[in-house]
């Protein structure tokens, strides 16, 4: 019995860096390095839930407008309302995150958005599609989908930080190539009720599992990050890696206020804002956009699957590189080739517009996981979902903004071409301020354990 309950209290009984526990959970393990059991579950929440409500719940955007008679603009309002709603939730939930761990949020997160779906299939009104869209299922992906997988990876890798959030985000990728199509074929043999219905179930069964394997982090199990031992690792190469992540990821863990006090900090920011803003409002839009240049709806459900299918390998690939090389420039470069997607599929006649255009936005797409590595290494583990949930404030409100935008020129103008000619300079924009966001100088150390427990109170601020 004594047995059963210290596996059962592990989590919360083991003391970190105590060398009897991390001996028994390195033997138990063997050679397997627990991250990656992490990484797995957070991969196939992430494919699944995260998929089918980021990427996936824009090809539900006619069905539902069709259905209950709405405006483009107003279809629009309920995407920008969710995207405030995790703006203004990030905070909190990145706060509670970095306090108790992922994995009660990623189980809370998971149960509500699935639920959630499972009501929406019944909506007759537009307030009860708004408030349950935002309300329930907006809700329960901030608690536990997006940035909370993240940063709850983010805990587990200091050296291997690039590869193990490039799986994830490459999981993201793939959950809107694999859940796009099946949702097409719910919508056209089932209807979009029973789709929403069908796919709010399997996010709420696939929770309990996912949350039975995660772990917060790997002092809760006796381990450290990367599965290395206590013993200090020799300076130089780490990792077979040549570039920077792996010593002086591990030296700078900054505070929020520390980080908050550097430039580096506003530069990034800005390259996230206009990145995620004009990309998320092409996605929301993504249908109608193809449907006002003349694409019909089954090509168009082919080419948001290449799409997503191509930024795959792009986000492994260049989330990878972005642990390897310049991530400064891989953002710059990507993000000036998402511009000349715009500009052609704004400009050029159907077919070489919507190649061009697939290609920029997946590679767009691609790049995404490269500005969180970038976050992570460059201001530490510590405090990572506390600095995404403080970004979320300002880039949630450019969420917020554009697709209603988008929406609105639609309605006035019966055209899209405004809204290329304004997100086309928008993804230049993010190209330079993310080529002005170099590594920022490591913070002050904390000598005494008094300092060091006055910092971590502070990092929450």
């Amino acid at each position: 019995m004594r047995a059963a309950m210290n596996d059962t209290s592990s989590e919360t009984r083991t003391l970190p860096g105590d060398p009897t526990e991390a001996q028994d959970t390195r033997r138990r393990q063997g050679r397997f390095f627990y991250g990656w059991r992490v990484v797995a579950a957070a991969c196939l929440q992430g494919m699944f839930g995260n998929g089918a409500i980021s990427t996936g719940f824009p090809r539900f955007f006619e069905p539902i407008r069709g259905d209950l008679g709405l405006s483009y603009a107003a279809m629009s309002l309920v995407f920008s309302l969710a995207r405030a709603e995790g703006g203004l939730g990030a905070p909190l939930v990145g706060w509670l995150v970095d306090k108790f761990g992922g994995r009660p949020m990623i189980l809370f997160g998971g149960l509500t958005a699935g639920i959630g779906l499972m009501l929406l299939a019944f909506a007759q009104e537009y307030w009860q599609l708004v408030v349950l869209f935002v309300g329930v299922v907006s809700v329960g992906k901030t608690a536990g989908l997006g940035q909370t997988l993240m940063a709850t990876v983010n805990q587990w890798f200091v050296r291997r930080k690039a590869l193990a959030l490039s799986t994830l985000m490459t999981a993201f990728a793939g959950g809107g190539a694999i859940v796009v199509p099946l949702l097409h074929l719910g919508i056209v043999f089932l209807g979009w009720r029973p789709t929403v219905f069908l796919i709010g179930l399997c996010i709420a069964l696939l929770t309990l599992p996912v949350a039975y394997v995660i772990r917060s982090k790997p002092e809760d199990m006796g381990l450290r990050p990367d599965g290395d031992s206590d013993a200090p690792r020799p300076a130089g190469r780490a990792g077979g890696g040549h570039h920077h992540t792996s010593t002086q990821a591990q030296a700078q863990e900054f505070t929020v206020r520390q980080a908050l006090r550097t430039t580096t900090f506003w530069f990034l920011l800005g390259g996230v804002i206009t990145r995620v803003s004009a990309t998320n409002s092409i996605i929301i839009h993504l249908f109608p956009l193809l449907a006002w240049k003349g694409v019909d709806e089954q090509t168009a459900t082919l080419f948001a699957s290449i799409m997503f299918f191509m930024a795959i390998p792009l986000r492994f690939l260049l989330g990878v590189a972005g642990g390897r090389f310049s991530p400064r420039k891989l953002l710059f470069w990507g993000m000036n080739l998402g511009a000349v997607g715009l500009v052609g599929l704004w400009l050029l006649p159907e077919w070489p517009a919507l190649i061009v255009f697939i290609l920029g936005l997946a590679i767009v797409e691609g790049i995404t996981s490269v500005n969180w590595i970038m976050l992570g290494d460059y201001f530490g583990r510590s405090r990572f979902a506390s600095l995404m949930g403080a970004m979320s404030i300002f880039h949630n409100f450019g969420m917020f903004v554009a697709p209603i935008y988008a929406g609105w020129i639609r309605d006035t103008t019966n055209s899209y071409e405004i809204v290329l000619a304004t997100f086309a300079p928008t993804f230049v924009l993010s190209a330079v301020l993310f080529a002005l966001a170099r590594r920022p100088n490591p913070p002050p150390a904390a000598n005494t354990p008094a300092e060091r427990e006055r910092a971590g109170e502070t990092a929450g601020s």
